[in-house]
Formats: C-alpha cells, sequence, structure tokens
C-alpha cells in the first residue's frame, strides 16, 4: 500500500511538471541575450549567452625562501616569482568569425560570394537542421503562444540607394515571416517590425523583445522527434543505415 502511495505521488509530480506552463522571455541586442525561464510563478531561470566570464581567482604570491648557505664569493640573491600574464584568448568566437566576413566593410555591402561559400561548406548540417525543425515546428503547431514578438533594428549600407533597396526588402521579408508566424504559433500581433533606416552612416544594430509560452509536454514530444529526425538523417549521411523507418518524419 505505502508503494502504492509513493509511486502515485511521483506520476502526479511527473505529470504536474509536464501540463505546467512554461514562459520563455527573451530579450537581445546581438551583443548580449537572455533568457528567462519561469514556471508555476515562482521558479524562474535567467540563461545569459554569451555567458559573463567568470573573475579568476587571485592567487597569494609565494614568498621565497632564503638560502642558508652560501657560495665564496657570491652574492645574496632572491627568487623572485614572475607576475602571472594575462592569457585571456581576444579570438573572437565562432559564431563571429563565420558571420563577420559576410559583410564587406570596404564596398559596404554583402559578400554574397563568401555567404554561398558559407552555406554550401554547411549545407548538409542546415539541411539536416531545417529537417529537425520542421518536424519540431509540426508537432508545436500551434501550441506556442507568443504573446510579444518585437523587433527593432537600425541598419545602414553607407550607400543610400542600398539603404533603401535594404529597407523595402526588409518589410518584404517581415511580411513572409509574419504569415509564417500566424501559421505556426498562436499569436494575435505576430511580428511588430521598427525598422530605423540610417542613409548616411554604415551600421547595423537590432533589439529583439519577445514572450512566448507553452507546456513542458508539448516542448519534450517535439524536442523527441526532431532530435531523432536529425540523428537518422546524420546515420544516412554517413552511409551506416540503408533504410530507416519514417518515425517523427515531416512530409517533403
Amino acid at each position: 500500500m505505502t508503494a502504492l502511495i509513493i509511486i502515485g505521488i511521483i506520476v502526479f509530480v511527473i505529470a504536474l511538471l509536464l501540463w505546467s506552463t512554461v514562459t520563455f522571455e527573451i530579450a537581445s541586442n546581438g551583443r548580449k541575450t537572455v533568457i528567462t525561464a519561469k514556471m508555476f510563478g515562482f521558479i524562474k531561470r535567467d540563461f545569459v549567452f554569451p555567458p559573463e566570464p567568470k573573475e579568476p581567482e587571485k592567487s597569494k604570491p609565494k614568498k621565497a625562501k632564503k638560502s642558508k648557505k652560501r657560495k665564496a664569493g657570491g652574492s645574496k640573491s632572491e627568487s623572485a616569482e614572475p607576475e602571472p600574464k594575462n592569457t585571456e584568448s581576444e579570438a573572437p568566437g565562432f559564431l563571429k568569425q563565420k558571420l563577420g566576413p559576410a559583410w564587406d566593410s570596404g564596398a559596404r555591402w554583402f559578400d554574397f560570394e563568401y555567404i554561398e561559400n558559407a552555406l554550401a561548406e554547411y549545407k548538409d548540417l542546415i539541411k539536416h537542421g531545417t529537417s529537425a525543425l520542421a518536424v519540431f515546428l509540426r508537432r508545436m503547431r500551434r501550441r506556442i503562444r507568443v504573446s510579444r514578438l518585437d523587433l527593432y533594428i537600425k541598419f545602414g549600407t553607407g550607400a543610400p540607394d542600398k539603404t533603401g533597396i535594404a529597407y523595402g526588402a526588409a518589410h518584404a521579408a517581415a511580411g513572409s515571416l509574419n504569415a509564417f508566424i500566424r501559421s505556426y504559433f498562436n499569436t494575435e500581433t505576430g511580428l511588430v517590425l521598427y525598422l530605423d533606416p540610417d542613409y548616411v552612416n554604415s551600421c547595423f544594430e537590432f533589439e529583439l523583445g519577445s514572450i512566448i509560452k507553452t507546456r513542458a509536454a508539448h516542448v519534450l514530444h517535439g524536442a523527441v522527434a526532431a532530435l531523432a529526425r536529425f540523428i537518422i538523417n546524420r546515420i544516412k549521411l554517413k552511409g551506416s543505415v540503408g533504410n530507416v523507418g519514417n518515425f517523427g518524419q515531416a512530409p517533403d
């Protein structure tokens, strides 16, 4: 009887956790992204990307030991430890290394040749990641509520004509993206885009604010199906499996 009560309590707690509503508040300006996850109104956790560097612990300098014996004709010398050098790498991160050259600062425009080569280099990874994302979105369709999705972009190419072209292209892309968001997510406002073109200077800044709500069970179900699809595609690519089942696959 006691064992049944314990099992019932465990099942109830797991069901309560999986069926609870999880809220994600996202704020990003490109340099720093903060994701706040909330559950039950009192459980809260912040995720910061990139993570803030930890301050190195200061080690106490060791005192040099004095030698009791001296060599004849030798002078007394005290050994002092060299000061620790700052070996922290200032090399740019992976994303900055890959995305940085996409913008040609000399021409003040996108380097489409570099973008095409980068896409070709990661063609398989992008294809499989897109397929897994399609599975996840199909599982989560209309189960994610987006109560806020605001995007502010300030940009300039340094050339008024190119800035105008980019302004029109951004509005067209936002319209297509908004239609996609409304078809897959439960939202009333959709994407709210604020464009601030600078026709004089070359710049790019953005701020993103979003509030997303869904149930933990839906996220777990969609993530497992998407991960299974991604792994199967990678195994097929390596040629280890000739024919794999269609578990969690999205229609082509």
